[in-house]
Order: structure tokens, then C-alpha cells, then sequence
């Protein structure tokens, strides 16, 4: 039992740090279109903020999805209504704690779908 919870475990690990690499990667390359860096992996109990980046005076809430293979489905299939609401609620929590209000603020959601190496930026998708 112990040798199955260690590989699931391993595998968890590994998992998360593909998720970073992946997370890493979308904010270089949404960088080099001209993006600025707010933060990484905003966390709160109603659900998680890959990136926080600005486009001028736009907040750009980013979420990313990454897929070696397109085997199951490609990287952007996998940003469900339900994921989408859960970022939205993120982004309340984020805006209510950052002192800023949601209604004077203008922001939207992007999604960063990575298939392989090939790169898909996906604005306002909610």
C-alpha cells in the first residue's frame, strides 16, 4: 500500500511541475506580446489564478492549459464552464482584496492552451 501511495505521490509531483514549466512558458510568451507581469498562481478558497498580467490598463486573468498530446482532447477543451466559473470567483476574491473594484476595473479572462510546443492565446474567453 505504501509503494502505491509513493508512486501516486511521484506522480502528483510531477504533474505540479509540469504545470509550472507550462505556467512559466505563457507568461514569456505572453510577455513578449507586450503583457507585464502582475503575479502567479493567485490562491484562494473559491479557486486559483494561473497569472495576473496587464495589457495597459487592462487586468489580464489568466488561465493555462497544457497537454503533451491532443490524445484526450486538446489543452482549450479542457476550460469548462465550470473552471470558468471558478476563475470568475477567483478573480472576485483577487479584486476584493487588491482594494480594486470589479465594476471601475476593466479585466478579462484569456486562456493560454498549450498542445505540445504549439501555443494558443485565446482572449476574452469568458
Amino acid at each position: 500500500m505504501k509503494r502505491l501511495f509513493a508512486l501516486g505521490n511521484r506522480k502528483r509531483k510531477n504533474s505540479n511541475a509540469i504545470g509550472v514549466r507550462a505556467e512559466q512558458k505563457a507568461r514569456h510568451y505572453l510577455e513578449k506580446q507586450g503583457l507585464h507581469f502582475v503575479a502567479q498562481n493567485f490562491r484562494c478558497k473559491v479557486g486559483e489564478i494561473d497569472l495576473i498580467m496587464r495589457a495597459g490598463e487592462v487586468w489580464v486573468f489568466v488561465e493555462v492549459k497544457f497537454r503533451q498530446t491532443n490524445q484526450y482532447g486538446a489543452a482549450a477543451e479542457y476550460f469548462t464552464r465550470g473552471k470558468a466559473a471558478k476563475v470568475k470567483r477567483a478573480i472576485a476574491q483577487y479584486f476584493l482584496t487588491s482594494g480594486l473594484n470589479s465594476e471601475h476595473t476593466a479585466h478579462r479572462i484569456d486562456l493560454v492552451a498549450m498542445d505540445g510546443d504549439q501555443i494558443q492565446w485565446l482572449q476574452a474567453v469568458d
